[in-house]
């Protein structure tokens, strides 16, 4: 799957506290606009987009044991690069569910996908998909205390689930 080969970025994954959704927006945007990956108005972009379209994924129909995750993403006008940013807080915070946006959750893993092609996004999204309701890699992810082991985590699934993602060094 050569759509997400170059995708994930040693220096894109973050382990984080944050008190709520729009704290953990303003400090990954506020990075990604440092690092020249998304444009200055991308704080205010996401944080409307997630507002009108939720990305929080109840996951306990995959397992009762396993933390939720959200997969948020904004217009590609919004990006300069194409990246996932991945993203582990340390305890949970307050989302909304894709599916019933009505419903609150926790959740703890973060899919940010920076995206500044037009072309469809919906193989990332598949593969990010297909992950997230595998149960044994997100206990995995769980056990991970370091940005770097969960990049190299990640970076390990190319020949499994998430194919071809590799460094971008």
């Amino acid at each position: 799957m050569n759509e997400i080969k170059s995708l994930f970025n040693k220096e894109l994954i973050f382990i984080e506290s944050a008190e709520s959704q729009s704290d953990i927006f303003t400090y990954i945007g506020n990075v990604l606009i440092e690092k020249g990956k998304v444009k200055p108005d991308f704080v205010k972009a996401i944080k409307e987009r997630e507002k009108n379209y939720p990305t929080g994924l109840d996951l306990s129909p995959v397992s009762n044991d396993i933390p939720n995750a959200a997969i948020p993403h904004t217009e590609t006008e919004y990006c300069k690069s194409k990246h996932i940013v991945f993203v582990k807080l340390n305890e949970g915070v307050r989302w909304n569910n894709m599916i019933a946006p009505e419903q609150e959750m926790e959740v703890k893993y973060l899919f940010f996908i920076i995206n500044d092609e037009k072309d469809n996004q919906t193989n990332v999204l598949s593969e990010i998909m297909t992950f997230v309701t595998d149960a044994s890699k997100l206990k995995s992810l769980e056990s991970m205390n370091s940005e770097n082991e969960i990049y190299q985590f990640l970076v390990g699934q190319k020949n499994k689930k998430l194919k071809g993602a590799v460094t971008n060094d």
